[in-house]
């Protein structure tokens, strides 16, 4: 592109210029737009499911499960406050989720996410700075999720998606601004003895199309459908203890694919091992289409009110994400 990217509306062509950028866009869903601001809701969010493949959709006693399946958060019995961080090579990834179990009723959840690109230069044809722009994407999340019954439980996440571009020293003060709204919906229900297996399904980011410029080039939200199940495996009891001091092994495997789309969905599979909440050993593989495929491994330790999840990703065929990414989740139960 030769020609200034001021030239023919300042608002599109500064998200154009901040969306190129990345080829995160083009990697996620190569249908898609370049300038597609809401491909961000498909990053994994969460050290406990990145560190089993990214395995989610059957997740639950724990608030990250509110990023791809809100009925997984049904099952909190305690308020929760989460800190999640990674570093993409789009840029950093950061989200804060709180919820609040009222006996009874559900579970009410916020929570706010952000992914922060960075800024960036914008040249003239020569090749001479002419200013910088701040791209971000952010997402403010109002969660309900209720246990129907002890085995059956219902979740709806609403979210405020936006795309914005600050920017420094341009020829007007106009921004590239856009902003949309979405659901995700779910529903998770457990069968067998001590509810051994879980199955959830997840309709994620179903709404309506992101304008950033005019409703011509207004972006479709990556909306999917996942379904998956975890099935957990006590061991024996330690010291023939009770049967609260058991070594357990739970296996989740998920299928996503677009929404309203057939053919051959991503398959994500992982592996969690553990005694009680105490210390957690994770592994999983995720066989995604367009990249995001590749192996994880990941870590949990809890002590008390305080937990802490590390995962780190070894990804092929993308520079979606910076080598050997890690993921870290810090939580505190009050």
């Amino acid at each position: 592109m030769r020609r200034s990217p001021f030239s023919g509306g300042w608002p599109g062509a500064v998200a154009l210029v901040a969306l190129c950028a990345h080829p995160a866009a083009r990697l996620i869903a190569q249908d898609q737009p370049l300038n597609s601001g809401g491909l961000f809701l498909l990053f994994p969010v969460g050290a406990q499911s990145v560190g089993m493949g990214q395995t989610a959709a059957a997740l639950d006693g724990h608030g990250e499960s509110v990023f791809l399946n809100p009925a997984g958060v049904g099952s909190l019995a305690s308020n929760e406050f989460t800190l999640h961080t990674a570093h993409l090579a789009a840029g950093t990834a950061s989200a804060l989720t709180a919820f609040f179990p009222r006996h009874g009723i559900g579970v009410f959840g916020a929570g706010v996410y952000l992914v922060d690109y960075g800024d960036q230069d914008v040249n003239d044809s020569s090749g001479t700075t002419i200013a910088r722009i701040a791209p971000r994407n952010l997402a403010l999340l109002a969660t309900f999720a209720t246990q129907l019954t002890g085995a059956f439980a219902l979740g709806v996440t609403y979210k405020l998606v936006e795309f914005r571009v600050d920017c420094t020293g341009c020829p007007t003060p106009s921004n590239g601004q856009g902003v949309t709204h979405a659901l995700d919906v779910g529903g998770q229900f457990s069968v067998g003895p001590d509810h051994a297996l879980r199955v959830g399904v997840a309709l994620r980011n179903l709404g309506f199309p992101l304008q950033v410029n005019n409703r011509d080039q207004a972006d479709p939200l990556p909306t999917r459908l996942v379904v998956g199940a975890a099935y957990r495996v006590q061991l024996r009891p330690v010291n023939d203890g009770p049967d609260a001091d058991r070594f357990d092994v739970r296996v989740a495997a998920d299928l996503e694919s677009p929404w309203r789309e057939t053919g051959s969905p991503d398959v994500r599979v992982g592996m969690d091992v553990g005694y009680r909440e105490l210390v957690r050993v994770r592994g999983g593989y995720a066989f995604v289409h367009q990249g995001l495929s590749g192996p994880s491994v990941g870590l949990g330790v809890a002590t008390g009110a305080i937990g802490v999840d590390l995962a780190r990703m070894f990804m092929t065929g993308t520079d979606l994400i910076v080598a050997n990414p890690t993921f870290l989740s810090f939580r505190v139960v009050f």
